[in-house]
This record gives structure tokens, C-alpha cells and sequence, in this order.
């Protein structure tokens, strides 16, 4: 036992000879507080929250067992290791404190080494413990850090196409002026060579976006063979935004198929997103996913529970800037329509008052 991590435990027992021997045995290695009935333990969380409770069954007024279950309604207590300390032979109530929540027994009259050694072993794992929380909520950081990072790019992306929309616009104005100059207006050279050089910025900026969002589309580096079904993976993180239930059925082995991960990532993340914005004014909201084989193909579902698209809207539903938002770009179902393009794969769409259903088929690799 290091200085820098000296733990504290609390001692809850109501026998001061018991007491004076975890005091006699854990003195030097640990932090203690004691308190002996189940009120006092209570008060004296709230003030402090130990790494351990040794907790005694048998006590007036409030026993362990209570005194565990308004521990576990404590959020900063619930994760805290509870050993209770029992008499030999009260299976029944060891049986009962693991099913509470308890994670070990010591038995009376106390062992002082077995005391230690049980103390040692749940302490390490509370350790190991919260590290492996450490290092979750990490990765759950670099993921969100990862996600805006890519939302950015396809705000980005819109922001180009829309800014390419509001230059192709001034080429109408051009044309316009051009044709009502005067044949014998003197100054009619010069205006035409001013006009010249607006339709030449106009185009290169218009280059310039539709460069971009041509790079957003194609981004992510050469296509090979990889399995599908990890690269739903950052669905995990975009859900826990998402307050409805998230149906997953992925059989276990399925064919490869030649992509760029990248891609794909942002496909499901656009259909996934889309799904959420479909079901935002419902109480019932669930989205199901599915993969499956068919012929040559890996199958990809993605279904919500959201109002019926209307029937003249669906084959416009992929075309580019076409939204039913206010606010919407339509940027998104047209970016999975060019990327399951780009790797010759195919996206439907239906609905009914069921919901609607996304479904790609992506063609099975096979090895040259």
C-alpha cells in the first residue's frame, strides 16, 4: 500500500470489541472511520464517500441489509464495495447480501489475515474498475471530439453547396445585362469585359465549391475488404443522444465488402440522424437495424417508427439541396446516395404508416 493511495474505509458495527480489532488490523494501511449503527453510517457518507464499507448484519434499529439498500439509492455510492461481516453459519443471510448488491463476507470472530487479503482484493478491483471507466469515458470523448470533427465537414460541405447555389444564381444577371447593353453604347466594350470577368470569378468559385463538396464525398482513403457490421460501431456513441430504443439484429458472420470504412461510418451516421429527426414529435420511438446475406449481396436495413413520407416526395428524396426541412440543407440523403454509388452499391427507401425503411445492398467482395 502506497502513501499516494491510502484508501478509507468505514467500519459500521455495533460492538466495540469488533471494532477495536479492524482498527488493531487495518490501522496503518488504511483510513478508517467508524460508525456504529446504520443512521450514523449514513450520516457520515453523506459527508464523505469511503472506497470500502465493512458493514455488520446484525444491528438495532437499522440492519445492514437496509442500511446496503439506501447505500445503492445513493448515485456516488453506488458503485462503492460493500463486505458484510456475518456470524459463521448465517448462509442464508451471505446469500441475501450478494443479491443485494454485497461483493464479499467476512465471518466472525475475525481472522485478521483473511480480513486484509479479502480488503486488498476487492480494493484492487474497484481499481481496475475505475480505470476501465477512466479510459471508456475517454474514448467516449476522442469519439464525440471525432463526431463534431465530422459534423463540421459535412456543415462544411453544405455550406459549399449552398454558397454554389447563390453564385450559379448571379449567372441569370449576367446573361441579362449582357443582352441589354446597347450596340452602340461606347462604353459597351469595357462592360462586357467587367461582365467577363464576373462570369470568370463566378465560375472559379463555383469550381471551387463543387471541388469541395467533391472532396468530402470522396474522403477516406483507397476501398478494400472489411467486414460491415464494425463500422456501425460509432452508432453507439451518436445514441446515447438518442432517447428511444435501438433494435440491433447482425448475424455474427457475414461477407466482406470492399469499401472505404470512412465512408460508409458517415452513410449509417446520416440515416441514423435522419431516423432520429423523423420520430422528434413521437412518443413511441424506435429504430430497428438489420443486416443480412442475399445472393451476392450484404444487406443493410435501417427502419424508424416516424410519419409516412408522402408518395410524390420519395423520388425526389436523394436529389441534391431537395429537403423537407426548413432548415435543411439536403445534403445528407444525398451524400449516401453518391457513396453508395461511388462503391456500386444501391439505396431504396419506402414508408408507409408503419414507419420507414433505408435499405443498401452492397455487392460481396471477392478476391481477384
Amino acid at each position: 500500500m502506497t502513501e499516494r493511495q491510502k484508501y478509507n474505509i468505514l467500519i459500521v458495527d455495533d460492538t466495540e470489541t469488533h471494532i477495536d480489532l479492524l482498527l488493531e488490523t487495518l490501522g496503518e494501511d488504511y483510513d478508517i472511520s467508524v460508525a456504529m449503527d446504520g443512521k450514523s453510517a449514513l450520516e457520515n457518507i453523506a459527508l464523505e464517500t469511503p472506497d470500502l464499507i465493512l458493514l455488520d448484519i446484525m444491528m438495532p434499529e437499522m440492519d445492514g441489509f437496509e442500511v446496503l439498500r439506501r447505500l445503492k439509492k445513493i448515485k456516488t455510492c453506488r458503485d462503492v464495495p460493500v463486505i458484510f461481516v456475518t456470524v459463521k453459519g448465517e448462509e442464508q443471510n451471505e446469500t441475501k447480501g450478494f443479491q443485494m448488491g454485497a461483493v464479499d463476507y467476512i465471518s466472525k470472530p475475525f481472522s485478521p489475515p483473511i480480513v486484509k487479503a479479502r480488503i486488498e482484493t476487492q480494493l484492487e478491483l474497484k481499481n481496475q474498475r475505475d480505470q476501465l471507466k477512466n479510459s471508456i469515458s475517454f474514448l467516449q470523448h476522442e469519439a464525440e471530439i471525432l463526431k463534431q470533427k465530422a459534423d463540421i465537414g459535412i456543415e462544411a460541405g453544405a455550406l459549399a453547396h449552398d454558397i454554389n447555389n447563390v453564385l450559379m444564381m448571379n449567372i441569370s444577371s449576367e446573361l441579362f445585362i449582357r443582352k441589354r447593353i446597347p450596340h452602340d453604347l461606347p462604353e459597351r466594350s469595357e462592360i462586357e469585359e467587367k461582365l467577363d470577368q464576373i462570369h470568370n470569378n463566378i465560375m472559379l468559385g463555383s469550381k471551387i465549391c463543387k471541388g469541395y463538396t467533391s472532396y468530402i464525398i470522396n474522403i477516406g482513403g483507397e476501398a478494400f475488404a472489411q467486414p460491415v457490421p464494425p463500422l456501425l460501431q460509432p452508432l453507439d456513441i451518436y445514441s446515447m443522444q438518442y432517447k428511444g430504443e435501438l433494435e440491433q439484429n447482425i448475424p455474427e458472420e457475414l461477407p466482406l465488402v470492399k469499401c472505404k470504412g470512412y465512408q460508409l461510418k458517415r452513410v449509417f451516421y446520416n440515416l441514423f440522424i435522419n431516423a432520429c429527426q423523423a420520430m422528434e414529435n413521437q412518443e413511441d420511438q424506435k429504430i430497428t437495424i438489420r443486416m443480412w446475406r442475399e445472393k451476392g449481396a450484404v444487406m443493410f436495413s435501417m427502419k424508424d417508427k416516424g410519419p409516412a413520407i408522402p408518395e410524390e416526395i420519395i423520388p425526389r428524396i436523394f436529389d441534391e439541396s431537395f429537403s423537407t426541412k426548413p432548415d435543411g440543407t439536403g445534403l445528407g440523403l444525398f451524400l449516401v446516395k453518391q457513396i453508395m454509388d461511388d462503391h456500386k452499391g444501391t439505396v431504396a427507401v419506402s414508408s408507409d404508416k408503419q414507419g420507414t425503411i433505408f435499405t443498401l445492398s452492397f455487392p460481396v467482395f471477392e478476391s481477384e
